[in-house]
């Protein structure tokens, strides 16, 4: 027994030297004399676990467990060989099994954290890295731990829209490793959507200065500076990204826009085909049979459009149909059933189909936002005929026989808010009780075209006295397009019923937020796609008084 106390000994000290061979040679003739030593059978595991022979160590731990179940440290290794073998819930159970022999051992509570971390649980291993960075605040792999288990928790919390609590974590993560990359580019992202901008913007920094190399934080500086209407500085945080993954569809379709936005658009409608290969436009990418159309005469020939993102964008773009069939072809259009009616309408279209119904023979095909590439559109030409949108003499009369019913004066339409899936709505959506101020204007008469949720907004800012309402009424945008054409001015955030009055060749005022989208172009108080229609910005992020007070001050010199 001594021989092997002392065969042990050596063994232990030729292992903690690293001299692995000799070592495994020792704890094996130690296994020939006593095959259930279990000290020996540990340690020969622990040499094949260093080795990368992972079965066969916990094979050899296993037995060792066998012969004496009561060492802490035994279970310890069997969870830490059970997560290099990618089985981290067997790996909890055994780092469990140590930790009821020895409760306060930082290194096993490490290693419940991470094999918790790795099964997805991440709050509860947030509670066992908190012990684990308690007891050994210098240990880096408590450190590490703790930051991911606070990162992941954030990252549960922004999946669910929770931003508050993701903030409170990727903070947390940052406090405990301040070299955390992803902490601090996900905070940056919460911030974006919390419309922090410049919180934001100070976190891609950081992240850049840390590592340069990273495409998508370029990117996301890119937008975030867009957002803050810094259109020529997004564009070069663009260029850096796209240096680095030159085949980023995201990146270059924001780069698309914001080339737009300054007018380059030979440039920017090439990029903005990029859209296609988004994650976005995945699920309304189709396979087409018959090739793009790209703006030549086809004389004889047959052109489906197929619309393909919001009404707004169909109702602008519509105004090309009629170039379409200039250059010989019959033009048919797919598009949703609540525009059909007004696309039917537009000069030249010979057909409209719906979504979801089949189509028509047609021999070349086109998406309705490519349209200014096929033609070559810029300032010189995106005008075209306006207006290019029209009702029946009979639609028309219905609404305007329901808005006679209301006392005279000056009729105006308003919509304080646009669709719930456009990505940053609240963004560009003023809502009711920012526009409540122009409700106090004398002589005039207010209409709500607003489609969503007009009673609920109604009654909660309790206008509902003031504001005609009728958007519940409308079926479809014909609906829509004959009560515009019985008003005097329509007021609208940043919406579809914005693009309906300008095409329908109406007075139309649009308040859009400080950094508008890009087709609104810079700098400009008109519109190049619609003479009738005027804008007014807010004059600092997130501040509409101004902007409403301008429109306030307008209808009271009536100006429209």
């Amino acid at each position: 027994m001594i021989e092997i106390v002392e065969k042990l000994g050596v063994a232990i000290e030729l292992h903690q030297q690293g001299r692995l061979d000799e070592a495994g040679a020792v704890y094996g003739e130690i296994l020939v004399e006593e095959p259930n030593h279990a000290d020996a059978l540990h340690l020969s595991g622990v040499i094949e676990h260093q080795r990368g022979q992972h079965e066969n160590a916990l094979s050899s731990i296993e037995m060792a467990i066998a012969a004496d179940c009561s060492v802490m440290m035994y279970h310890a290794n069997r969870a830490r060989v059970l997560r290099a073998l990618g089985r981290p819930a067997d790996a909890t159970d055994a780092a469990r099994a140590a930790l009821n022999l020895e409760p306060d051992n930082a290194e096993t509570l490490c290693e419940l954290a991470g094999a918790l971390l790795e099964t997805a649980k991440f709050k509860e291993a947030l509670t066992i890295a908190i012990k684990a960075y308690q007891l050994a605040p210098d240990m880096s792999e408590a450190r590490e731990n703790l930051a991911h288990a606070q990162f992941s928790i954030g990252q549960r919390y922004q999946n669910d829209g929770d931003l508050t609590e993701a903030e409170t974590h990727f903070r947390g993560a940052l406090e405990t490793d301040s070299t955390m990359l992803e902490a601090l580019v996900n905070l940056g992202n919460v911030y974006r959507l919390m419309y922090r901008l410049g919180d934001a913007r100070a976190c891609y920094k950081a992240a850049i200065a840390r590592d340069a190399n990273i495409a998508e934080v370029h990117g996301n500086l890119g937008v975030v500076l867009q957002e803050m209407g810094e259109t020529h500085s997004a564009i070069e945080s663009y260029g850096k990204a796209l240096a680095m993954e030159p085949k980023n569809a995201e990146i270059r379709r924001n780069r698309a826009q914001a080339l737009l936005k300054i007018g380059q658009f030979d440039r920017g409608w090439r990029e903005f085909e990029w859209r296609w290969q988004t994650a976005h436009f995945a699920a309304i990418r189709r396979e087409w049979e018959k090739p793009r159309w790209d703006g030549r005469a086809v004389e004889g020939s047959t052109v489906l459009v197929h619309a393909e993102q919001g009404f707004g964008d169909t109702l602008q773009f519509a105004r090309y149909l009629p170039r379409i069939a200039e250059r010989g072809a019959k033009v048919v259009v797919e598009c949703p059933s609540v525009l059909a009616d007004l696309i039917s309408r537009v000069d030249r279209v010979s057909q409209v189909v719906d979504f979801g119904t089949s189509l028509p023979p047609h021999d070349f095909q086109i998406p309705m936002m490519s349209l200014p590439l096929a033609f070559g559109i810029g300032f010189s030409n995106m005008l075209g005929r306006v207006p290019y949108l029209s009702v029946s003499d009979e639609r028309q009369r219905e609404w305007g026989d329901r808005l006679d019913q209301c006392e005279e004066s000056t009729r105006i339409g308003l919509v304080w808010k646009g669709s719930e899936n456009h990505q940053r709505n609240a963004w560009r959506s003023p809502g009711l009780e920012v526009f409540k101020p122009l409700l106090d204007v004398e002589g005039m008469r207010w209409f709500s075209l607003q489609k969503d949720g007009e009673a609920l907004d109604l009654e909660a800012t309790g206008v509902g006295q003031r504001v005609v309402s009728l958007g519940a009424d409308f079926a479809d945008f014909t609906d829509t397009a004959a009560a515009i054409l019985n008003l005097d001015l329509v007021v609208s955030a940043d919406t579809a019923v914005a693009h309906l009055a300008g095409a329908l060749g109406r007075p139309v005022w649009l308040v859009l937020p400080y950094a508008n989208e890009w087709r609104w172009f810079e700098g400009r108080k008109d519109s190049p796609w619609y003479p009738t229609m005027r804008l007014f910005h807010q004059s600092a992020l997130g501040d509409w008084e101004g902007a409403i007070a301008a429109v306030a001050a307008g209808i009271e010199k009536r100006e429209y």
